[in-house]
């Protein structure tokens, strides 16, 4: 069973008028309730729902108390465990004075509306269903110093669109994960480490890939310098198109071995 050190938010000033620690304190309490009434919905118990994702049922406990975070293997694994998208445990941020009110029906999961409805909207609401100002994204907070920010006003049935921050020395998880779809990456910022399978890529600002999310990875900042890139994560088993299928490990994802020769 995997563990994970305990983590509390650190009161900081992060400008726009909100600390860092209420910050933190929203979006910790925003994991903490979309874990907890999740679970609960489905009638699903802590040690239940930590058999299935891997991890103590003391993990679950203490994600849901708000006294760790959750890796990114750990947020993919609740997810689809509990059967939503990871942007369930996303927190939209407080809004400023001055910013128009957002339109609910903008925010949630579902196709965009078509030309005839949009055309019919007033030019805010419009705005708000294209737009995201930096300041306005919905993000969460990853264990080790990593932060997912959305790029899109509201979440997408197939697509996530992301911006990821990751602190000096982060990394997305211990051990390798997986999860269903293709990943697609571009540095904006640093230097990555992405592994994928059994081998290491080193990526640097303008670099890109793409990997079925299936096969086991991990992505790791090895500099002293935050590093910094946008991600598009097309889900469900799509990843099957440009990669193994149903691999669940390092060993699952290797290519077959070579037959012997008879001598």
């Amino acid at each position: 069973m995997k563990s994970e050190p305990e983590q509390n938010p650190e009161a900081e000033d992060g400008g726009d008028g909100e600390s860092v620690n209420a910050v933190a304190e929203r979006q910790f309490e925003a994991i903490r309730h979309a874990l907890t009434e999740r679970r609960r919905a489905i009638n699903m118990t802590m040690s239940e729902l930590g058999r299935i994702v891997g991890v103590s049922p003391s993990l679950i406990s203490q994600i849901e108390r708000g006294q760790t975070l959750p890796s990114v293997g750990t947020l993919f694994a609740l997810a689809a465990a509990l059967g939503v998208t990871v942007d369930a445990f996303l927190t939209e941020p407080e809004p400023r004075a001055d910013a128009p009110a957002p339109d609910p029906e903008n925010v949630e999961l579902g196709p965009l509306p078509g030309p005839d409805e949009v055309l019919g909207m007033p030019a805010t609401a419009r705005e708000a269903m294209y737009l995201v100002r930096r300041h306005a994204r919905a993000s969460v907070p990853i264990r080790g110093g990593v932060t997912w920010e959305r790029l899109t006003p509201r979440s997408l049935e197939d697509v996530e669109f992301l911006e990821l921050n990751y602190a000096p020395q982060a990394e997305s998880d211990d051990q390798l994960y997986r999860h269903p779809g293709i990943e697609m990456v571009l540095v904006l910022e640093g230097r990555f480490e992405i592994h994928v399978g059994f081998e290491t890529y080193l990526l640097e600002e303008g670099d890109s890939i793409l990997f079925p999310s299936s096969l086991p990875h991990r992505y790791v900042n090895p500099t002293d310098e935050t590093a910094r890139a946008v991600t598009v994560i097309l889900r469900d088993g799509i990843g099957s198109a440009i990669g193994p299928e149903g691999a669940s490990s390092v060993e699952d994802a290797a290519p077959p071995a070579p037959p012997e020769q008879e001598e």
